[in-house]
């Protein structure tokens, strides 16, 4: 597939219990979860010297510069094929020990007490040279694990109705979806060309440049993923992203797609994907936001912006500040069930120390605001449901005892003021309004 790329250019919580949407007049649709990408790089899975830049490091996902294109090494060098890889398995220990065994409303690491293979990955293609002339690459991803759950596409691992095209029936999705399966979340040709600074395009499937953390496990400092990676953003897009250098700081992004999460859009309109990113050597600041209607009838504007904010403090810590906001018209039925908009918006904050060599500590605070109800529990009626607010404080370490091992614990507490239809509260099989969870993985590179 991706030779004939080459060729031619030569030439949820709402997702784990499987919530139908409100049907509003005139209609929406809850999206599914999704992610991201501000020129997604894969990364050098044998270079020792991309696993030793830590988080107090440059060129490190989660230090200066958007999480999605930094550590890359020399396998991806001199536009040359690559091909790179990983598995990440873990186990989240919940203290409440709840019945369904999940850890709802988390999702990825959403398995309570057990073994997870989060994910067998593997990505292969060919890195467009980035010089005097015109280049072409392209790249296709592939993830086996339970994460597949989370980065579907419509139309691609799933129908129209959300039904599957190849993975089987198991616990998720009220029995309707296996445990693991396998997902396609990049398949894309580029083309660099010789204007002005340099200009990339991607087109084909990709991830999405909003937000900070990424699906790919060795880009993320925590095992767990923060509730505004999880339900406030897409993962993927289908289109065409065009990326140009403005300068030595400055790098420019604009491009159309099929809107969240959609290999083909099933209302045929198409949304406005933008951002830019201006790094310096010791902080960057990215903006970006997508704009369409993502409803079955196309009907329905939704539009979500997003804010990341990296600073090195010294030489050994490094900040981030995240902040998202989201709204989808008629995404709600108010409580004289009448439609209006819903609103989704949080704000993350992240702190890493590089300990030693081969120890880095961190912290993340999250507060998410569901205001209507839409994005989690995917219950935007206000008569049902009420509350909104979701916290949660996190803490790791990640230790690299070799250049192609990265262990992963953490220590997690969430919490909610969440009632719906008398339920406790979100977690624990909807018994209660907090959640204690104790988890580590570990990131095998080859």
């Amino acid at each position: 597939m991706l030779a004939g790329v080459l060729a031619l250019g030569s030439a949820c919580y709402a997702q784990d219990i499987e919530v139908e949407p409100v049907v509003l007049d005139p209609s929406f649709e809850v999206a599914p979860v999704a992610f991201e990408d501000v020129e997604i790089q894969t990364i050098s899975l044998t270079d020792s010297s991309a696993q030793a830049a830590a988080y107090g490091d440059a060129c490190c996902n989660y230090d200066v510069g958007s999480c999605r294109n930094c550590c890359a090494g020399d396998g991806l060098a001199g536009g040359g094929w690559f091909v790179d890889g990983w598995i990440s398995q873990g186990y989240t220990a919940n203290f409440d020990h709840p019945a369904n065994n999940f850890n709802t409303p988390m999702t990825f690491n959403d398995r309570a007490d057990e073994y997870q293979m989060n994910q067998l990955y593997l990505a292969m293609g060919k890195n467009v040279e980035e010089e005097s002339c015109w280049s072409l690459g392209g790249r296709v991803d592939l993830l086996y694990g339970s994460d597949y759950f989370f980065t579907m596409a419509r139309g691609l691992e799933t129908r129209q109705d959300l039904t599957r095209h190849w993975n089987g029936d198991g616990p998720r999705a009220a029995g309707e979806a296996a445990l693991y399966g396998l997902a396609m979340p990049q398949m894309y040709g580029e083309v660099y060309a010789p204007i002005g600074n340099g200009l990339k395009v991607k087109f084909g499937h990709f991830y999405t440049i909003i937000g900070y953390e990424s699906v790919m496990a060795p880009q993320n400092f925590f095992y767990s993923h923060a509730y505004t990676m999880q339900y406030g953003e897409p993962f993927t897009h289908t289109g065409a992203l065009a990326s140009y250098t403005a300068g030595d700081h400055l790098t420019l992004h604009g491009g159309v797609t099929n809107g969240w999460d959609n290999f083909d859009n099933p209302n045929g309109q198409l949304s406005a994907l933008m951002g830019f990113q201006y790094a310096t050597d010791t902080s960057s600041l990215s903006y970006s936001f997508i704009n369409g209607k993502e409803d079955i009838d196309g009907l329905n504007n939704r539009f979500l912006q997003s804010l990341v904010y990296t600073r090195k403090l010294g030489s050994r810590w490094t900040y981030v500040f995240q902040s998202d906001f989201g709204l989808e018209e008629n995404g709600k039925l108010d409580a004289n069930f009448e439609s209006d908009t819903a609103y989704w918006y949080g704000v993350n904050q992240y702190l890493f120390l590089k300990y030693t060599d081969t120890v880095d500590l961190g912290l993340r605070l999250e507060w998410f605001r569901d205001e209507d109800n839409a994005r989690v529990i995917a219950v935007p009626i206000e008569a049902f449901s009420t509350g909104g607010n979701y916290y949660e404080v996190s803490l790791g370490a990640n230790w690299r005892p070799y250049d192609f091992v990265n262990v992963r614990p953490e220590l997690r507490y969430d919490s909610s003021n969440i009632n719906l239809l008398g339920a406790q509260g979100p977690y624990n099989n909807f018994m209660d309004k907090q959640m204690w969870t104790a988890s580590f993985d570990v990131i095998f590179k080859f």
